[in-house]
């Protein structure tokens, strides 16, 4: 994965992060921006310190492709979805990973505050308490493709392949949701 940087109106090459031997599906930056998450093809995530090509930390376990990746708001932790229909929370301090199953392909996740929000392909949005326990299942109009969070934590932003864009008050988690189309 090479790093660019913008610099009086041109895109520079700054670094190559290395260590995916696949595609990567997914990329953050941690709330920090001094540590780099990225899901990958090869079946693993892979985690960089800012400026270092090579990566500190390689999870893996799962049986198909990482289709997300994404930092957890509690401590040291992050969270993976894949197309093998698990969802793992890894604890990076213990090398521990509670792994969950779910019904579906997991396409994109999201962490907000307590939380974690998965979309699938069977039509569903499932929001997971912090013991990764499914305290909640929202219909979705279409195969979830993607996820965001506003940045109070308030607005679930949902895209499907029904060709809509949903947005969710997360403070009533009622069906009442406005469609984009």
């Amino acid at each position: 994965m090479t790093s660019l940087l913008m610099s009086s109106g041109s895109l520079t090459h700054r670094a190559t992060l290395d260590g995916s031997t696949e595609g990567i599906t997914c990329i953050e930056f941690s709330a920090t921006g001094r540590r780099i998450l990225a899901a990958s093809y090869d079946k693993s995530a892979l985690l960089w310190q800012r400026d270092e090509p090579v990566p500190k930390l390689t999870l893996t376990g799962h049986r198909r492709k990482v289709t997300a990746a994404r930092f957890s708001t509690l401590p040291h932790q992050v969270v993976t979805g894949s197309a093998d229909r698990t969802i793992r929370q890894w604890d990076l301090h213990r090398a521990a990973v509670q792994v969950v199953e779910v019904a579906s392909y997991c396409s994109d996740l999201v962490c907000p505050e307590n939380c974690i929000i998965s979309g699938h392909y069977d039509c569903k949005i499932r929001v997971w308490d912090t013991t990764i326990s499914c305290a909640q299942e929202l219909p979705a109009q279409g195969k979830v493709t993607s996820l965001d969070v506003s940045a109070d934590q308030r607005q679930l932003l949902s895209c499907c392949r029904d060709d809509c864009l949903q947005l969710v008050d997360l403070r009533r988690w009622s069906n009442d949701r406005l469609c984009f189309r």
